[in-house]
């Protein structure tokens, strides 16, 4: 399941996205939305949801600064532009900027469930939008590439970094303890980390967590 906390200022937007995924048949399901990032910041939970998806251009706000105060509020959650904005120079704005997709509102919803389920695997979704080049050379820079997590894994990870045990991680994320160490192991891996301790520091120090 994939679930969406929806920033977007005009409510028919919202109620039309309700009806075009349904949790039971999409696996898509809104959680949650506000009017501005600021009522996101307080009302949205992070561990409710997995991606953000924000209109471009809300009242009285900067987009740009709109993207910095979720990624500072929530650490590691994906963000999605979905707007109405086709220009290309915004495009490559959000792609610096850090979010991990760009939808268009015009897009349909093949594409959007598609685009999200990519973005759940950790990748950065700006196809056609931004030179191939560019977008394959940034992607690098922007994933840190070795060091790179899925949402899944870097809510697991915090978990962790807060002092849990592996049981109570298990629980909160409502899992098996097998499970929680496979994912753990397949960090350890990909961060090369001898142990659970190094790997928190690994990820506190490249600022992943």
């Amino acid at each position: 399941m994939i679930r969406l906390f929806v920033i977007e200022d005009h409510p028919v937007i919202v109620t039309g996205l309700r009806n075009l995924f349904r949790p039971s048949r999409d696996e898509i399901e809104i959680i949650g939305s506000a009017s501005n990032v600021d009522d996101a910041i307080i009302h949205a939970d992070a561990a409710a949801f997995d991606i953000f998806l924000l209109d471009l251009w809300l009242p009285d706000s900067h987009p740009l600064l709109n993207v910095k105060k979720l990624k500072d509020g929530f650490h590691g959650k994906p963000i999605v532009i979905f707007t109405s904005e086709e220009s290309s120079s915004w495009q490559r704005k959000m792609f610096e900027a850090g979010v991990m997709a760009y939808l268009l509102k015009s897009t349909n919803k093949s594409e959007i469930k598609t685009t999200l389920e990519k973005v759940m695997k950790g990748q950065i979704v700006f196809s056609g939008l931004v030179e191939p080049d560019y977008e394959k050379k940034l992607a690098a820079v922007l994933s840190g590439q070795t060091y790179h997590l899925t949402p899944n894994q870097q809510e697991l990870v915090i978990l962790l970094s807060s002092g849990l045990t592996q049981q109570q991680i298990a629980d909160k994320k409502m899992t098996s303890v097998s499970t929680v160490e496979k994912t753990l192991k397949l960090i350890r891996d990909k961060c090369d980390a001898k142990n659970n301790a190094e790997l928190v520091k690994i990820l506190l120090e490249k600022g992943i967590i």
